[in-house]
């Protein structure tokens, strides 16, 4: 194929999976409106589980942390330097930055990354 019709495959592709993604979108919704509805009824009748002849459906409940006020947090990492509550992943966009400055960062190098850009006109 020459590049016009690699352009044209890629058009007809992106629009095939933009309506898979809107479907997918759609199937994700109406099954979080069905969980939420299964809360609801297994909450008003006292259950944490059930099940019936197709499928069983029980409460899993765990704590997440809600960061309320990012620098005392910051503040508590860097005294206990209990670094394990931080996820590590570099801000790509920070990263950037620093780099356009001139600056280095200990530890990290640039690895670049190519991809196609691709926008239907």
């Amino acid at each position: 194929m020459n590049i016009n019709e690699l352009i044209e495959q890629r058009t007809i592709l992106k629009k095939e999976l933009d309506l898979a993604n809107a479907h997918i979108a759609n199937l994700k919704q109406t099954k979080e409106e069905l969980d939420y509805q299964l809360l609801i009824k297994l909450d008003e009748q006292g259950l944490s589980r059930t099940a019936n002849d197709k499928a069983s459906v029980s409460i899993n409940q765990d704590t997440v942390a809600n960061v309320t006020d990012w620098d005392a947090f910051y503040s508590h990492v860097m005294q206990t330097e209990d670094f394990s509550l931080l996820q590590k992943r570099v801000s790509s966009v920070a990263y950037k930055e620093l780099l356009k400055l001139g600056e280095e960062i200990p530890g990290v190098q640039p690895r670049e990354i190519r991809r196609i850009n691709f926008r239907s006109l």
